[in-house]
């Protein structure tokens, strides 16, 4: 009897850890890390003060659970990229479009996101994750490049900009459009990309 009981305390401890996430992120996204408020987050979900210190002791805290979920998350992402055997323009548009997906409905990592670039912005840098995501863009571009899979009159670098920019563009414009008016989304700006960079298939 007292597993069974040991059991059902540890599941819903882990529901109010989870609720508790989301309620973080909610307060992230909207407010900032300067700005948020534990208050506002254990009201959000009916705990008191002290509860919710029982699960995360500190904002600081909270803000790194967030932060990992996102750092996690992005790098299977960009592994993909970097190790997949499909070619370079199949895995660009892979990483394009899941962390299209992963930003549009993951509300856990857009709060991280969020954390990510004030953070980087107060140290004078750019967000490591847009600055790895970058990286590995600029790669496959360039081996797009050379199996001319796609216009090789701009440079690389150029073209790897273009995907960041239009890609932070569309997360930008959905977060701002609301629930009522969605923004475009990252698949459409890719569609968008394709064009622009003569994107040809792959043989």
């Amino acid at each position: 009897m007292k597993e069974v009981i040991s059991v059902v305390k540890q599941a819903r401890a882990l529901r109010t850890h989870d609720r508790v996430l989301d309620a973080a992120a909610y307060e992230f996204a909207r407010y900032g890390y300067v700005n948020a408020n534990l208050q506002r987050i254990a009201d959000r979900i009916g705990l008191t003060k002290g509860a919710l210190y029982g699960h995360f002791s500190s904002k600081e805290k909270l803000a790194a659970a967030l932060t990992e979920h996102l750092s996690r998350s992005v790098r299977t992402l960009l592994d993909g990229a970097r190790t997949s055997p499909e070619p370079a323009t199949s895995r660009l548009e892979a990483l394009v479009l899941g962390l299209g997906q992963l930003f549009e409905t993951d509300h856990r990592a857009q709060a991280a996101l969020r954390l990510e670039v004030e953070a980087a912005r107060a140290a004078d840098m750019v967000a490591p994750l847009l600055s790895d995501t970058h990286g590995i863009a600029l790669e496959l571009v360039a081996e797009m490049q050379r199996g001319r899979h796609c216009d090789e009159a701009p440079p690389a670098e150029a073209l790897a900009d273009l995907i960041i920019a239009a890609f932070c563009t569309a997360l930008w414009a959905g977060a701002c459009a609301g629930p009522d008016r969605p923004g475009p989304s990252v698949a459409a700006m890719w569609g968008v990309l394709t064009r622009v960079m003569g994107t040809r298939a792959s043989v």
